[in-house]
C-alpha cells in the first residue's frame, strides 16, 4: 500500500484574500472612472448635437454617425460589464480562500 504524501501549508500556491480585495477594489475603481467617460463623452454628443455640418459630407456622415455612437457607448458597456464581473469574482475568490484559511486553522 502506497502512503500518501501530505504537503505543508506553505507548499504550492497560496492566495491572500485582502490582496485579492485589494485587486477587486481596483477593478471596481476603473468601471467607475470608465463610466464617469462613458457620461462625459454622451453629454458631449448630446450638447453637440448635429455637428457634421449641412453640407453633403456632413449629411452623409449623419446617417451613420448614431450607429456608430451607439457602437461607441456598446464598447463602454462592455467594457465596464467586464470590469464589474471580475470585481464580483474577485471579491467571490477571496471570501473562498479566507473560508477556507479559516477552516484550516481548526
Amino acid at each position: 500500500m502506497k502512503e500518501k504524501l501530505v504537503g505543508h501549508p506553505s507548499d504550492g500556491y497560496r492566495a491572500s484574500g485582502s490582496g485579492i480585495r485589494r485587486r477587486a477594489e481596483a477593478a471596481r475603481e476603473e468601471a467607475e472612472y470608465a463610466r464617469g467617460l462613458r457620461d462625459e463623452l454622451r453629454a458631449a454628443f448630446e450638447r453637440e448635437g448635429r455637428p457634421m455640418g449641412d453640407d453633403i459630407y456632413g449629411a452623409e456622415l449623419n446617417k451613420t454617425f448614431p450607429g456608430l455612437r451607439e457602437a461607441i457607448y456598446r464598447e463602454f458597456d462592455g467594457y465596464i460589464g467586464e470590469l464589474d464581473g471580475t470585481h464580483q469574482d474577485m471579491r467571490t475568490s477571496a471570501d473562498h480562500y479566507g473560508t477556507a484559511d479559516h477552516h484550516s486553522e481548526r
